[in-house]
């Protein structure tokens, strides 16, 4: 039994856990489908198609979308302001955990053992 004095405090945490989700976290199942991860570019002509493709599967609720700006693209003059080396390396150890050093956008990575190009939408989900 909890005594009243804890009962407060016990309350409150609940109270505020559950204020704390964001909006639309109750879609999120305990056990998501996949992670998908993307690797874009503002100056990506492929990119956005990719970017909308990733929209539609974060809705669906069972897939993590994650989004990751590089930065590689940045030395022919379109400086992606969201893109980051942080966000390059990551693609880059992805790719030399498989084999290789091919990097591209836009690239998903899913589940962190696949790399597919994010625009081609039979591609990514036979990936899934």
């Amino acid at each position: 039994m909890i005594s009243r004095s804890l009962l407060a405090p016990v309350c409150g945490i609940a109270a505020f856990v559950v204020l704390a989700l964001p909006a639309g976290a109750e879609k999120v199942h305990d056990r998501p489908k996949a992670v998908v991860e993307l690797f874009t570019s503002r100056g990506c002509a492929q990119c956005p198609p990719a970017d909308a493709l990733l929209t539609s599967l974060a809705e669906e609720g069972d897939v993590i979308a994650l989004a990751y700006h590089v930065d590689y693209w940045d030395y022919v003059g379109w400086e992606d302001t969201f893109g980051k080396a942080d966000y390059s390396d990551r693609q880059r150890a992805y790719a030399k955990s498989w084999g290789s050093s091919r990097i591209y956008t836009p690239q998903m990575v899913v589940n962190g053992d696949k790399g597919v190009v994010g625009s081609r939408r039979n591609e990514v989900h036979g990936a899934l």
